[in-house]
């Protein structure tokens, strides 16, 4: 049985792409396949491999197996099973693909999840829909009987199966770009979903480097003389120097209506991992059309009381900035950027915006970005 299926697979999918779906092809031949007869799903990729179980497979009309390697393939050229994971069940990264994967591809035998069954738009990315689905199912555990319980938990189980060998992994990255860049011909591959994949080729930037980056950019020192490190240049004969170094930020949290629930805890996730970055001290204050009252942080805080939910004026916290006695070396705003220009006078901080997902950076990026860099929590 097996050399049927796999003859089958050579035939209708190998040879059968080589004339028809260059594409597809070329990333399917950078993949070992592998047969798996004991996973619970017909193809799944990641890690290098194809993986397909004989018993899924044999039962599948020619069209069912087209687009089930179909399937797989548009996700490794999306570079979901090798870019950096979500932090979210299996079985949700396997939904979040498939609804990308549907908002631009009509699939005619197979049934994937799409974004209308969760009342979802069909303009999102992975990352955005992963942490949805996240939230989705939190608040959905509980209340449903047992036969409805058994059901979801024994698809939860395959869908988790599916991206079960998904995982960070770089060489795979340049590997796929390197089929794509060098690919003229994309097949039956609708326009939108090649541009889609073109945009992949684009490196993303990673908002963990770009806050250490700013952290270094505005770090200060402070001199101490010590007799314990003699200045070797005067011949041993005045004191040394030891620099302590420290970085005084302020961190502005837009805390107005616009704001989630969700997008407050992943500004304060990442405000508490500066910590890790050997950052001395943080002044937080959150703000909507006015500024709240300034929090010290000195360590990273599991709970944070929110007040506001007002209008967004970036302008108080820079005229903040510019009166206060404490010496800020620059300011970070965790922010969606829906708010006026502000007018800076005096003093011109060094300034970071983060927002929350790429809608909102696509929407007030080019603003803002006169006024500081800018990046993106993913």
């Amino acid at each position: 049985m097996e050399s049927i299926v796999s003859e089958r697979i050579s035939k209708k999918i190998y040879d059968s792409w080589f004339l028809t779906e260059p594409a597809l092809h070329g990333v399917l031949c950078g993949h070992e396949l592998t047969e798996n007869p004991k996973m619970p799903v017909a193809v799944r990729c990641g890690q290098g491999r194809i993986e397909y179980n004989p018993e899924f497979i044999k039962p599948l009309d020619d069209k069912a197996l087209d687009e089930s390697f179909r399937t797989e393939i548009i996700r490794i050229m999306l570079k979901h099973p090798y870019q950096r994971q979500p932090d979210c069940p299996a079985f949700v990264r396997t939904v979040a693909s498939n609804i990308v994967l549907t908002n631009d591809y009509n699939f005619k035998t197979l049934t994937l999840d799409k974004a209308e069954d969760f009342n979802f738009p069909k303009t999102e990315y992975f990352e955005w829909y992963c942490a949805k689905l996240t939230d989705n199912s939190d608040n959905s555990q509980g209340g449903s009987d047992d036969s409805d319980s058994d059901e979801q938990n024994s698809q939860n189980a395959a869908q988790s199966s599916q991206s079960e060998l998904w995982e960070e992994n770089e060489f795979e990255c340049s590997r796929i770009n390197e089929i794509i860049e060098n690919t003229t011909s994309w097949g039956s591959l609708p326009g939108n979903l090649v541009e889609i994949i073109k945009a992949t080729l684009k490196p993303q930037i990673d908002y963990r480097k770009v806050l250490s980056g700013f952290r270094a950019s505005v770090i200060s020192s402070r001199r101490n003389l010590t007799r314990m490190r003699p200045n070797r240049r005067t011949d041993f004969q005045n004191l040394g120097s030891v620099y302590k170094m420290r970085t005084n930020l302020l961190v502005a949290v837009d805390v107005s209506g616009s704001i989630s629930t969700p997008m407050l805890q992943r500004f304060y996730s990442v405000i508490n991992r500066f910590f890790k970055y050997g950052i001395e001290s943080i002044d937080t204050v959150q703000f909507d059309t006015e500024l709240k009252d300034i929090v010290p942080l000195k360590k990273a805080k599991s709970e944070i009381k929110i007040t506001g939910r007002g209008g967004t004026d970036f302008q108080p916290v820079f005229d903040f900035f510019r009166s206060s006695k404490s010496h800020y070396d620059g300011i970070i705003f965790f922010t969606d950027g829906y708010a006026g220009e502000p007018q800076i006078t005096g003093r011109k901080p060094k300034v970071l915006w983060v927002f929350p997902d790429k809608n909102t950076a696509k929407a007030n990026s080019e603003t803002l970005k006169k006024y500081g860099r800018c990046c993106v929590i993913e």
